[in-house]
């Protein structure tokens, strides 16, 4: 049983926040949950404003590796009903998560999709040992990752669905400030400039492009990385720096179309981002959005990875779309990107904690002072 007036209580165990995991943690406060948060600072690679990310939230950031003892002391003065876990791979997250084994319902947090590699392998011949005794579900944004979650032993009614969002009104009224003007004629790019995004592959896929057009559309970067030369000083190219989460609404606004030409990419929140503020997608089969916010010939184009001509083939669709086309795919985006907002992954997520709190045999969590849905 619950005491009057408690309320939920949810610990977070988080590597580097950013503005979707703001948007979506401050949901869950609004909500009424008592939350406290443990996360990784930010890095050079990806330098988002600590102060911006957890702004209002009860936070408490860490570099090099977690305090266990200032972590299992929080968790021991408040003790939560529910405990989400950012990946395996930190210990001290490891072992305070199993400690709590029977007394809280314990959710490992993961964007991997299962590509069968060896180290994927070692995961799932570890799992007994290693996961299945440290967490009691997962949370994970898609198939892809259920695919993967399922071998490493979770049931499917121990797989939460829809980790990720952005802040959907928030870039949705990017559209609406627009009214009937059509996006800007401008490709951007966000993200790290490293390997796994592509910036090769996205650094000859525009010259082609560039090459195939008398009207070709500039390309804005934004986004730092040691890859940043092979763009640095192109042809129609913008170099803008890393963008903090306060002004991605403003990038996007100025922008045509995001291109995300990734070799690797678990989900890409920015897909979402830009589907809300009304833009098409060009991005790669292997970036995990693709599945629910970006439908190939609908709201962009989906296009294999490492496929240079294929890159600049859907540049030149877009860039040659008549007004029709283009607004419809602009309303498309919006469509999709409608599936998810903070509020509903709050909710979402609350009323499964319930379900299988229930389900593994532990009380009743408080219920949320906000109506639900």
């Amino acid at each position: 049983m619950t005491g009057a007036g408690e309320r939920p209580r949810v610990a977070i165990l988080w590597q580097r926040l950013s503005g979707y995991t703001h948007a979506e943690f401050t949901a869950l406060r609004d909500l009424g949950v008592d939350l406290q948060i443990f996360h990784q600072a930010a890095g050079p690679d990806a330098p988002f404003s600590d102060e911006a990310t957890t702004a209002g939230l009860d936070a408490h950031a860490w570099s090099g590796a977690p305090d266990e003892d200032r972590v299992e002391a929080a968790l021991a003065a408040r003790e939560p009903h529910a405990l989400l876990v950012s990946s395996w791979h930190i210990t001290a997250y490891r072992r305070v998560a199993r400690r709590r084994r029977g007394r809280t319902l314990r959710v490992l947090c993961m964007d991997n999709q299962w590509w069968a590699t060896p180290k994927q392998w070692l995961g799932v011949a570890s799992a007994p040992v290693l996961i299945r005794p440290t967490y009691d579900a997962a949370f994970l944004p898609g198939e892809r990752s259920a695919d993967f979650a399922r071998r490493l032993g979770f049931s499917d009614g121990r797989i939460i669905d829809g980790i990720n969002t952005c802040d959907q009104p928030r870039f949705d009224a990017v559209a609406v400030a627009r009214g009937e003007a059509l996006p800007e004629r401008t490709f951007t790019f966000v993200g790290r400039l490293v390997r796994d995004k592509g910036i090769d592959v996205l650094a000859e896929g525009y010259r082609r492009y560039r090459q195939m057009t008398d009207d070709p559309w500039p390309l804005e970067i934004a986004g730092a990385g040691p890859e940043a030369a092979q763009l640095t000083g192109r042809p129609g190219v913008r170099m803008s720096g890393f963008v903090q989460p306060d002004d991605m609404p403003a990038l996007l606004g100025r922008s045509g179309c995001l291109v995300l030409p990734s070799r690797f990419e678990p989900w890409a929140l920015v897909i979402h981002e830009a589907a809300a503020s009304g833009l098409p997608v060009v991005c790669t089969s292997v970036c995990g959005a693709a599945s629910r916010l970006v439908l190939d010939g609908y709201n962009g184009a989906v296009i294999p990875p490492d496929d240079v001509d294929a890159l600049a083939r859907a540049l030149l669709r877009v860039s040659t779309a008549g007004e029709a086309d283009r607004r419809a795919m602009t309303e498309a985006s919006r469509e999709l990107a409608r599936q998810f907002t903070p509020e509903r992954w709050a909710r979402h997520l609350l009323a499964r904690v319930q379900e299988i709190r229930e389900e593994i045999g532990l009380p009743a969590a408080p219920t949320p002072a906000a109506p639900t849905i």
